[in-house]
Order: C-alpha cells, then sequence, then structure tokens
C-alpha cells in the first residue's frame, strides 16, 4: 500500500493530537496533587510527571511541524500552512521550557494556542461541509475562550478565583481542547481525502 505525502502529513498530524490527550490524562492522573479545575496545564512541565506531558506536547509540536512541511504541496492556501508551523513550533517550545521559565514559557503557549486557533478557523478553506463548519466553530470557541481566559493569567499557583463560574484550570481548557479536537477532526479528515492538484 502507497501512501501519498498529504496521507503521512495528516496521519502525523491526527497521531499528535492523539498522543497528546493521552499523555494529559495519564499526567493528571499520576501527579499526586493536580486539580484539573484548578491548576494550569502547563503545571504538568513541572513536577513528577514533567517528563510524561513535556516529551508528548514536543511530540504533539513535532508532528503538527512535520504533517505541515508534508501538506505544503498538498492544498495552495499558504496561511494554514503558516498557522500550523507556528503552533507547532509554540507546542515544541512548551514541551521545552517548563512553565518556571517565564516568560519564554508564555510566548511559547500563546504561539501553540492562538495560531492552533486560528490554523483551526481558516482550514475551512482545504475542508468540505459539513467538517469545515465545525472547524470554524472550533476555532472561534478556542480564540473566544483566549480572551476570556485573560483575567485569568498571573493567578498564583492554588488559586480558586474564578470567573464566569470557572476556575483557571477549567477556562484553560476551553481554549485547548476545542484546538485538539480540531487537530485529532482535521488529521483524521486529511488521511482520508486524495491531494488537490
Amino acid at each position: 500500500m502507497e501512501f501519498s505525502k498529504q496521507k503521512i502529513g495528516a496521519l502525523l498530524i491526527y497521531l499528535g493530537g492523539i498522543q497528546w490527550t493521552l499523555g494529559l490524562l495519564l499526567a493528571e492522573a499520576w501527579h499526586p496533587t493536580y486539580n484539573s479545575r484548578i491548576d494550569y496545564v502547563s503545571d504538568l512541565t513541572i513536577g513528577p510527571t514533567a517528563l510524561i506531558f513535556n516529551v508528548t506536547v514536543f511530540f504533539l509540536g513535532l508532528c503538527i511541524v512535520l504533517g505541515a512541511y508534508l501538506l505544503t504541496d498538498s492544498f495552495r492556501f499558504r496561511l494554514l500552512t503558516l498557522f500550523l508551523y507556528l503552533s507547532g513550533i509554540g507546542a515544541m517550545g512548551v514541551g521545552l521550557f517548563s512553565i518556571d521559565t517565564q516568560p519564554i514559557h508564555s510566548i511559547f503557549t500563546l504561539l501553540a494556542l492562538l495560531f492552533g486557533g486560528l490554523a483551526a478557523l481558516v482550514s475551512f478553506k482545504v475542508q468540505k461541509p459539513p467538517i469545515s463548519y465545525v472547524s470554524v466553530i472550533l476555532g472561534l470557541v478556542s480564540l473566544a475562550a483566549t480572551f476570556l481566559f485573560m483575567p485569568y493569567l498571573g493567578l498564583p499557583v492554588g488559586s480558586t478565583e474564578t470567573f464566569l463560574g470557572m476556575a483557571k484550570g477549567s477556562m484553560e481548557r476551553w481554549v485547548i481542547f476545542p484546538v485538539i479536537a480540531w487537530i485529532i477532526g482535521f488529521g483524521g479528515y486529511l488521511s482520508n481525502q486524495d491531494p488537490e492538484s
């Protein structure tokens, strides 16, 4: 069986999203004091489960970058490719620079999430309905949540302060999970499409 560059690139993006999600669940479960409602996702970059989280988030970024490279010739819409590259570089940076290396960690986090949301939003150009509509919705949800997350920035470790009825860990997941859902869906979608001419 022969695979095109598009199918390999799409598969890398798909697998990157899946392995990160499973790695996050594992790190959260094995961390003795972690509370996903209260703690930032990036709190997992330090402590007893740092290796699990950092490796999986770096691998997520690497899969996105390699996938974007392999997909470059598959569609003419270069803005999507650029957003994928920037998001992937951001995720790799999150894996390399833990939360206690500020401000560089936050810069890479912003790259990963902002450009991940933008990639989801503009991916409708290379997808067909109804999946293109879902991608736009996921991108808009993530970008809106990014804006709503601003009041949470800088809250101290263990803070239970809430905005919109959610503590910072819960609100942050409204930024991240739509992007991850899109990554998995986008990779799966493109792996089943014939390359464009």
